[in-house]
């Protein structure tokens, strides 16, 4: 784990090393979830049904098919890949979760059983055409 040096002016955050198997890049932004085909802790794959509650953080940056990448596990972060819903307004402090076989996060629903390891830090309106766009998240995943 790599840990961000006390600075007052930025947040905390923390990030950790990963190994990409999803068999495409992961765009910066993008969650991503431990790979239960052969779990070591390392190797990281696209949210799926069986695997959303294994989510580990969103990338930092893109990271090829079949190479090392660094995710964020805790703290602010400006840029998570967020869709929104067409009929509910995400708030501040709503749980976002990823999304069976997407790239993407969206706002839970009551009594899903999904925890809150991400957290909207800004309001994201319905959409009458839904599209993914980056947003701002809080990250608990640590």
């Amino acid at each position: 784990m790599l840990f961000q040096r006390v600075n007052r002016e930025d947040a905390e955050r923390v990030f950790s090393i990963v190994y990409n198997i999803a068999g495409a890049t992961v765009t910066a932004g993008y969650p991503v979830v431990l790979d239960v085909t052969a779990p070591d802790g390392v190797r990281v794959s696209k949210p799926a049904t069986a695997t959303l509650s294994l989510l580990l953080g969103l990338a930092v940056a893109d990271i090829t098919d079949s190479s090392y990448g660094k995710i964020q596990v805790y703290g602010y972060k400006a840029s998570g890949w967020v869709y929104p819903n067409q009929t509910t307004a995400i708030a501040a402090g709503d749980i976002l979760i990823p999304v069976d076989s997407s790239w993407h996060l969206t706002r839970s629903s009551a009594g899903n059983g999904l925890s809150g390891l991400i957290m909207a830090a800004e309001s994201y309106a319905t959409m009458t055409t839904s599209i993914t766009a980056q947003k701002k998240v809080f990250i608990r995943a640590l």
